[in-house]
């Protein structure tokens, strides 16, 4: 008499465990760790000084296989945690997520040791993943800085109100080569704004972009949610970061402002929200997750034959095989153990397949290795048969543990900004620059060389602003070597004149000092530093100085691109013949102002002043 009985078809273990440097680059199960970072900043004309404030990373766990058979049960993530503020926490997930928890030691099937944490995951469905997340304290953490190092200057420093007005910015960005060498992709979205709540001021009544321009990628501007104007938001895309060197956009921005203050304030116009993303983190992903381990949809099959006559023409011989069969349709996977065994089972009622006492004798084997390296979907494989004598009637075991191929695993790492809800990135640079509601003076210097050697050298002073100045000085500095042509010196509308004088100065590059003390400044100049508006000049709202220079001997003309100004607030000069705006409260009236005390400085100057009685 024979018999052939399938008698077990179940679910078995799958297991994955495997370092990264062994995983696969497209495997369907993705575990992902991910930096993500908190930057904020403030530009001005100097510059921005970025501050980290956050690094959070994130532990992403996704099943991108698409088959209800690609179904991952019992999904164990090792988690090592260094330097962090915070405790593991279950942050998101999504599709078929069941069970999910936090524990302080592994299954012990699962083989994986040595974690601060363990994620569990009960099922994990096709298209289905979830998160948990813990920050750092960047207090502590090496190199800390942001990833890309953001800049941005203007080429100018004050702008005068009431009046339309404009300004370049230059924003430059580079890879923080301290933080990391990977390429880095960024993406920047610039807003102007005159909403207080969004990082604007209400005294702006016109603000927007133009002459947008860039070194690599595109540019686009558009019309902005936080301005009532058009071309009050520019997109800057498609920027990749391969090495130290440095991207530029520039951009020019128009404005009015209704600031009515005496004194030069410090108000925003907009921000800008930086993204970026590169595939490197701060602490190896090896180190944060050492470990995977997940089980699938795998079928085991326990066949019992008999009985059978043995050789003394009792039925008692028996016969008993397993059958793996991978049943998942994106997974391969590797047997490691396979167990089969055999029980009395004369007591259906009262059966339990790991009473050593029912267990019987000579059907109990374990296969190890060597066992098949990969099982495709769909594969099986077989034990051979086994025989062993029982005289009533036997229950056959079998069970089985495997795991995921280590290329079907794919272990990611990436850094990137932190998401804004209300922004789209947690990386904000706020901007701001001064603003004067009374007076703003400018100065240019002019040096034109002539067919005879000598060289007009002319002063512009314009008040750009909108209100009358105090009274003005003007500096100059005569070159060593260098002679005013018949010691003539012109202020073109002589009545705007008040005093003049010289002294000498400690650098002896330099033969004196000059200035000049002008009375005060009407607003309204257009700021061209031209020595040719006579309309300008006529209505006192810009004073031209001329004199003619002649150099003998050896001498450097260069030592001529120096000038000063000094209005109440005043500001270092520049070494160009274009110098910076400078500015101070109106007043109708003479009110002590600072002289010039010329001291040189490499190619710039200090300015420092004394009170007039």
């Amino acid at each position: 008499m024979k018999k052939y009985i399938a008698l077990i078809s179940l679910l078995c273990i799958v297991g994955a465990i495997s370092m990264v440097s062994a995983y696969g680059t497209n495997g369907p199960l993705k575990v992902t760790y991910e930096e993500k970072y908190n930057i904020t900043g403030t530009a001005t004309s100097t510059g921005v000084n970025p501050t980290v404030n956050n690094i959070t990373a994130y532990v992403i766990i996704n099943n991108t296989a698409t088959d209800v058979n690609d179904t991952l049960n019992d999904v164990w993530i090792t988690v090592n945690m260094t330097n962090n503020i915070t405790g593991l926490e279950y942050y998101n997930k999504s599709g078929t997520v069941l069970g999910n928890n936090i524990a302080d030691s592994p299954d012990a099937k699962t083989g994986l040791s040595g974690g601060d944490k363990y994620i569990h995951i009960s099922t994990l469905g096709p298209n289905s993943w979830i998160i948990y997340t813990f920050s750092y304290n960047v207090s502590n953490v090496p190199n800390a800085g942001a990833p890309i190092i953001v800049d941005e200057t203007y080429s100018t420093t004050k702008v005068p109100a009431n009046t339309v007005v404009n300004w370049t910015v230059y924003m430059t960005v580079k890879r923080n080569d301290s933080v990391t060498n990977s390429n880095v992709s960024v993406e920047v979205v610039k807003y102007l704004s005159n909403d207080p709540n969004n990082y604007g001021n209400s005294t702006w009544t016109q603000l927007d972009i133009s002459n947008n321009a860039s070194s690599t990628g595109s540019t686009v501007v558009w019309n902005g949610p936080y301005v009532s104007n058009n071309n009050d938001a520019l997109n800057w895309t498609d920027v990749l970061l391969s090495d130290n060197s440095i991207q530029q956009l520039n951009f020019t921005v128009n404005a009015d402002s209704s600031y009515t203050g005496r004194n030069a304030s410090e108000i925003p116009y907009g921000f800008a929200v930086i993204y970026f993303n590169y595939n490197n983190t701060h602490y190896n992903a090896t180190s944060v997750i050492p470990g995977i381990f997940a089980s699938g949809y795998g079928q085991i099959s326990a066949n019992k034959q008999g009985p059978e006559q043995d050789a003394s023409g009792n039925y008692v011989l028996w016969y008993e095989n397993a059958t793996f069969k991978n049943k998942a349709k994106s997974y391969s996977f590797n047997l490691t153990n396979v167990n089969i065994w055999a029980v009395d089972g004369s007591n259906p009622t009262t059966l339990d397949p790991f009473d050593s006492s029912l267990l019987i004798s000579g059907s109990n084997y374990t296969y190890g290795s060597p066992l098949p390296t990969t099982l495709a979907p769909g594969a099986h494989w077989n034990t051979s048969k086994f025989n062993f004598t029982f005289s009533s009637v036997p229950v056959v075991w079998a069970n089985c543990t495997f795991k995921v191929v280590d290329n079907n695993i794919t272990l990611l790492n990436r850094s990137v900004n932190e998401y804004s809800t209300k922004y789209g990135s947690a990386y904000i640079i706020t901007e701001k620059i001064q603003i004067v509601g009374s007076y703003l003076i400018k100065v240019t210097k002019h040096i034109i060389p002539n067919a005879d050697g000598t060289y007009d050298m002319y002063i512009v002073v314009e008040n750009i602003g909108s209100e009358t100045s105090p009274f003005v000085y003007a500096y100059d500095l005569i070159p060593q070597n260098f002679s005013i042509v018949g010691s003539n010196i012109s202020v073109n509308r002589t009545w705007m004149l008040n005093n003049t004088g010289n002294h000498s100065v400690s650098d002896p590059r330099y033969n004196m000092s000059i200035y000049w003390a002008l009375n005060p400044l009407n607003g309204g100049a257009n700021g061209d530093g031209s020595y040719n508006n006579a309309t300008e000049m006529d209505n006192n709202k810009t004073v031209v100085i001329h004199y003619k220079l002649n150099g003998t001997g050896i001498f450097n003309p260069s030592d001529a691109f120096i000038v000063g100004i000094d209005p109440t607030h005043s500001l270092l000069p520049t070494t160009s013949p274009k110098i910076t705006l400078v500015s101070g409260a109106i007043a109708d009236n003479y009110e002590p102002l600072l002289m010039l005390l010329s001291g040189l400085v490499g190619v710039g100057c200090i300015i420092r002043r004394r009170k007039n009685n």
